[in-house]
């Protein structure tokens, strides 16, 4: 199962602190705020207490979504690099 997970956190030291926590946890950053991975339960609660412990009282959203390999499967990416590359549009599953 793979997990992506985001935040919105405006404090910029707590920001580079789950970001580098991430990481560490073998997370891949996939946008600023986006990073994606496949851990187990057991791991990502570990992650979560330590996301918690971080976080304490200061304003933060972290949300950890799951999804099964056939969700995977179906994922749709659209990509604009640069203003000098074409779209990138892909859609793995056309099936149901």
């Amino acid at each position: 199962m793979q997990q992506i997970i985001v935040y919105d956190i405006e404090d910029d030291a707590l920001r580079t602190k789950v970001s580098n926590l991430l990481q560490d946890y073998g997370f891949e950053r996939v946008q600023f705020s986006v990073f994606i991975g496949s851990r187990t339960q057991n791991v990502l609660k570990m992650l979560e207490i330590e996301i918690k412990d971080l976080i304490g009282k200061k304003k933060a959203d972290v949300r950890f979504y799951q999804q099964c390999d056939r969700c995977v499967g179906k994922t749709m990416i659209v990509s604009i690099i640069s203003n000098t590359e074409s779209a990138e549009v892909m859609f793995p599953c056309q099936g149901q």
